[in-house]
């Protein structure tokens, strides 16, 4: 595909300043929670990382445009979606260690 790089989808390094990513961010999470209120909170995070990685999947597929362009991507586009979830997974367990006591409130 000449020209595009299908691993680097639209808008993939979130821009801070950017209100839909934080909004759209926010409510995911706040589904989740709600999720978690009634459903055990292991079965609500696979549900998460399923949904995720079958979404993931649609943008690279429907970015490729053909089969065969599929095929050629997808070991780059997995690469490119792992490393993207290590560094945000990271960022947010430096975060709570950091803040541990303040997100985590004892029994």
């Amino acid at each position: 595909m000449a020209g595009k790089n299908i691993t680097e989808p639209k808008q993939a390094e979130a821009n801070t300043d950017d209100a839909a990513f934080w909004g759209l961010t926010d409510k995911f999470i706040g589904f989740a929670n709600e999720q978690a209120a009634s459903n055990d909170v292991g079965v609500v995070n696979a549900s998460f990382l399923f949904a995720s990685a079958r979404f993931n999947t649609f943008l690279i597929a429907s970015q490729c445009g053909t089969k065969e362009n599929f095929e050629t991507e997808k070991a780059a586009a997995l690469e490119y979606f792992v490393n993207q979830y290590k560094i945000a997974l990271t960022e947010h367990m430096a975060d709570y260690q950091a803040k541990f006591d303040t997100y985590v409130k004892s029994a």
